[in-house]
């Protein structure tokens, strides 16, 4: 599990194949030492093989107030708890250095019976969906020791559990419900019927967003459809065939309120807007390629960074959040040119027509540009309103992402063609320059 990730990196630029996906992107070589990627071998080395990988279902990740400092450099320092469901452990970086485990297959106070969904606050509470049990453990860490503190119960198969700063949300799949409780204490909470839910996502009230309202997404339909709920409304929805997939598994909001979701049969993640709209889909399938999932399941960001973590049927993955985009389009004649494409994350864009002699013509855009479909136009004058001289002239767009990956990496696309003529294609993938 990505747990795994916060003991054995220790902590240059990135290196990326124009033909490679950048939605999300490999961590530099300085932040994990090479290391994206854990398996079994490492969590038997951390564990002394006390500990197999056995059905990885959720995944929380946040900064520990213990752990913050006035120091906002090592705010990438996270606490990361994975269920592992098979064998009823949370399994959580102790330390920096070391691993812990808290559990084990049961119904007793201290044990967990085939849980799933996770979530945890800066505070140090750790809520989990012990689906077995029929309830939810709230867990408290105290420096490097998980204990139990008390449970919410009165569930037939709670899923998933989500903190948005001010609620607890808790899906239940067999009863068809999502509550939202104010505290574990409370009595009566609010109650949405929702058709056999699984994973939940919600947002609003913390101090990681970029100020939009809040809101829950939840997987639907036992893993077939997403909804987004505001004020206990469904006010978008989604379904497999919108991204191409097979199942939905567990669900994210990052800062921005974009949503992504796993995708445990076709192995992928997808990506939407936060409306819901279809931006992008990251993994060539099952494998252990590089650019390929073994069955991911859980799924956490942290917003402050856009640190991804992804847990997969035999260990877990680790990404920054990058940019891309998607089905990018050239078209040119005499009289000027136009390119189209979604992006995928917003990012700063920077697009310029040059002429042959490497001067720039005319600037089509400079500036922060939103996720989803775009257009840009050229109509073969300068800034001043004149017509440029006939000749050869190259469109670049370049794109570099706005969360801690901007620093190293960026990508390029550029085009070349000449005004006294047309041409109509398809532009080539994004090139490093």
């Amino acid at each position: 599990m990505n747990f795994l990730f916060i003991v054995i990196m220790l902590g240059s630029g990135f290196t990326t194949d124009h033909e490679e996906n950048t939605t999300m992107v490999y961590p530099p070589y300085g932040h994990c030492m090479g290391i994206y990627r854990a398996g079994q071998d490492q969590l038997s080395m951390l564990l002394g093989g006390m500990l197999h990988f056995d059905d990885p279902q959720g995944l929380a990740a946040v900064l520990p107030e213990e752990w913050d400092t006035p120091d906002s450099g090592d705010d990438d320092e996270l606490a990361v708890y994975g269920v592992n469901s098979g064998t009823g452990h949370v399994i959580y970086n102790a330390s920096m250095y070391a691993l812990g485990f808290y559990g084990g297959t049961g119904s007793g106070a201290d044990e967990l019976s085939s849980p799933h969904g996770i979530a945890a606050t800066e505070t140090g509470r750790v809520y989990v969906a012990d689906t077995g049990n029929r309830r939810v453990a709230v867990l408290k860490r105290s420096g490097q020791r998980i204990s139990p503190e008390s449970f919410i119960e009165g569930f037939v198969e709670p899923w998933d559990v989500a903190i948005d700063g001010r609620y607890i949300w808790i899906t239940d799949r067999a009863a068809g419900t999502l509550s939202r409780y104010t505290s574990a204490t409370d009595a009566n909470p609010v109650v949405v019927s929702v058709n056999m839910p699984r994973g939940v996502a919600a947002t609003g009230f913390g101090e990681y967003t970029s100020g939009h309202s809040a809101c829950q997404v939840v997987i639907t339909d036992d893993g077939a459809n997403l909804a987004k709920f505001v004020d206990g409304s469904v006010t978008a929805t989604a379904d497999l065939s919108r991204c191409g997939g097979s199942f939905f598994n567990y669900v994210e909001l990052d800062y921005h309120g974009n949503v992504w979701v796993t995708d445990s049969i076709a192995c992928k993640i997808h990506k939407f807007d936060s409306d819901l709209n279809y931006l992008d889909s990251w993994g060539q399938g099952y494998g252990d390629a590089d650019d390929s999932f073994l069955h991911p399941t859980g799924l956490a960001i942290w917003d402050r960074f856009g640190q991804i973590f992804v847990a997969e049927s035999s260990g877990a993955r680790y990404f920054w959040l990058g940019a891309d985009i998607r089905n990018l389009s050239f078209s040119s004649d005499a009289s000027g040119c136009s390119v189209s494409g979604r992006l995928t994350e917003k990012a700063t864009v920077v697009a310029n027509v040059y002429s042959q002699d490497g001067s720039v013509a005319r600037n089509l855009y400079t500036g922060r540009m939103s996720p989803g479909n775009f257009e840009l136009e050229w109509d073969g004058t300068r800034l001043q309103g004149d017509r440029v001289i006939e000749g050869e002239y190259t469109l670049s767009v370049n794109i570099e992402p706005i969360y801690s990956s901007r620093t190293y990496f960026d990508k390029t696309w550029q085009r070349e063609f000449h005004m006294d003529g047309s041409e109509e294609g398809q532009a080539t993938q994004g090139e490093r320059i």
